[in-house]
């Protein structure tokens, strides 16, 4: 439940227009709030028209009376787009409460299969990374792009098809630059670890602007994945919400550790550690999916298993020898798309995604 309420909250600012809609809306009248329920019935296309339509009855009505003013006139059609707005965003709420439904993680279920990639792109340096936003907020096709594992730039991309033609929407300079490739978009934010620090940042892409940052106690571009790559932190998305995996040192041993973290006050809500017998800088990648700490065995094997599986409900973990093909052998990125149910990743230049296959509903 905190999980739905929490994503309807993240969607607020992006759903609900700014404050001089609510101005205008603060104005209405009886018959003005008469009028939604006339809109909820016509059809998304129509609606410029009919709007226009009731623009033209108004003039015409009021031309015999010399009292009304142009100010009034103008008034009125903007009560009409605002009412129109209204309908858009409403249904727009209740398309994502359904997607929310739809990803609760009451209905999680273990991995049971990682299919084999599938290759989008071939682009950029070695290592990188790419996702969608497991929300869809600011588009549900909509494509991020970070190049390398350090820099400050972010690429923006309608969908798949300009992703792969590299037709560029727009390009955001962070204020600071990133460190690792476990960057994530969460909504209309996108979360980083800043570069050479122990700063994790909460970005607006609709402001650009930075909303928050936090700390979290690492020591910064040290005890990475095998790979290396500044990977001191990195961040993952699932049913539950926002995760920070980091490197917990204590007795000469890189011990991995996970905490489940507020996306919009950063605060920290859950906290996990010592998860795997595997030390952080000897495994390959890591993602969280459905409350699960998956760790990969490596990176550059061309073929290779899943070898550790933390279950943060029971506190309890497991090897599932899942099998896992790194097919071009340098895969610097991977990270879970709840609302996909894909993994995505960054493979030796490559941008892959690999299927999921999940337990059966009735395995407990």
């Amino acid at each position: 439940m905190y999980f739905k309420i929490l994503v309807l909250v993240l969607a607020l600012p992006f759903l609900l227009k700014a404050d001089d809609a609510m101005k205008i809306a603060n104005t209405f009248d009886e018959q003005d709030l008469d009028e939604i329920a006339k809109f909820e019935g016509i059809e998304e296309d129509s609606k410029s028209t009919e709007v226009e339509e009731e623009y033209k009855r108004t003039l015409v009505s009021d031309d015999a009376d010399a009292k009304q003013s142009f100010s009034k006139l103008s008034l009125k059609l903007a009560k009409l787009h605002v009412l129109e707005e209204i309908v858009r965003k409403n249904k727009a709420i209740s398309s994502l409460s359904d997607t929310v439904n739809g990803n609760s993680k009451d209905k999680c279920r273990k991995i049971k299969k990682v299919g084999e990639p599938i290759v989008h792109h071939h682009s950029g340096s070695t290592q990188g990374t790419w996702m969608r936003d497991p929300l869809g907020l600011l588009g549900p096709e909509k494509i991020w792009y970070m190049n390398s594992y350090k820099g400050d730039k972010v690429l923006e991309f309608k969908d798949m098809d300009h992703f792969k033609g590299g037709e560029v929407a727009k390009t955001y300079t962070l204020p600071y630059k990133f460190d690792g490739t476990g960057s994530v978009v969460y909504g209309r934010y996108l979360y980083f670890n800043r570069a050479n620090t122990t700063h994790i940042v909460k970005y607006d892409l609709v402001t650009e602007k930075i909303a928050r940052e936090t700390v979290i106690r690492v020591k910064p571009r040290k005890f990475s994945y095998e790979w290396g790559g500044y990977n001191t932190v990195d961040l993952s998305v699932d049913e539950s919400g926002l995760w920070i995996l980091y490197t917990y040192w204590s007795y000469n041993v890189a011990h991995l550790c996970v905490q489940l973290r507020d996306p919009l006050t950063l605060g920290k809500l859950q906290h996990y550690c010592f998860i795997s017998s595997e030390t952080r800088n000897k495994m390959g990648n890591a993602f969280v999916a459905c409350g699960v700490v998956y760790c990969i065995d490596s990176y550059n094997s061309a073929t290779t298993t899943i070898n550790s599986a933390y279950d943060t409900a029971t506190f309890s973990g497991n090897n599932p020898e899942i099998k896992f093909v790194n097919k071009f052998k340098y895969n610097s990125m991977v990270t879970y798309n709840p609302r996909e149910k894909v993994l995505y990743a960054w493979d030796n230049n490559r941008q892959i995604t690999y299927p999921l296959e999940f337990e059966d509903e009735t395995k407990t």
